[in-house]
């Protein structure tokens, strides 16, 4: 019984040691340009908050440009986020709400509600090819 709790204990330590490590390589990861995940886009945002604070409702810039670094004009874009770790969403909807032209949207709707580490993955859609695209922050109070 002894041996089946000190390998009980041992597999639930490299479990934990695990996830934390994974978590920790996701953090670390705060870039604001990526490509995306099948590299069709490569998006940067800009916060009109600098610096991100919770608690407070604000817009970005977001910036798509393709595989040849032309601006993607008329894009389909959506937007999810939240919290991994705590495994919820946004409190808010944020929306698309303007296309500024030569690749740049207004996003407007963001508030972050918690400090921690938070997701944003936009989705993009343009002349048929969809591709998305996860930014990281850890944002303290």
């Amino acid at each position: 019984m002894k041996l089946i709790q000190s390998i009980c204990i041992l597999l639930l330590f490299l479990l934990c040691t695990f996830a934390l490590g994974q978590q920790e390589q996701a953090v670390t990861n705060i870039d604001n340009t990526k490509l995306s995940e099948r590299q069709h886009y490569r998006v940067t945002f800009t916060s009109k908050l600098d610096p991100i604070v919770i608690n407070t409702m604000h817009a970005w810039i977001i910036q798509i440009e393709n595989k040849t670094g032309e601006p993607v004009l008329n894009a389909d874009i959506n937007v999810v986020g939240g919290m991994p770790e705590h495994n919820h969403g946004l409190p808010t909807r944020p929306q698309v709400t303007k296309n500024l032209g030569d690749g740049c949207y207004l996003l407007e709707g963001l508030k972050f509600h918690m400090s921690g580490w938070w997701q944003i993955t936009i989705a993009i859609l343009d002349n048929e090819i969809s591709d998305t695209v996860t930014f990281d922050l850890q944002l303290q109070n």
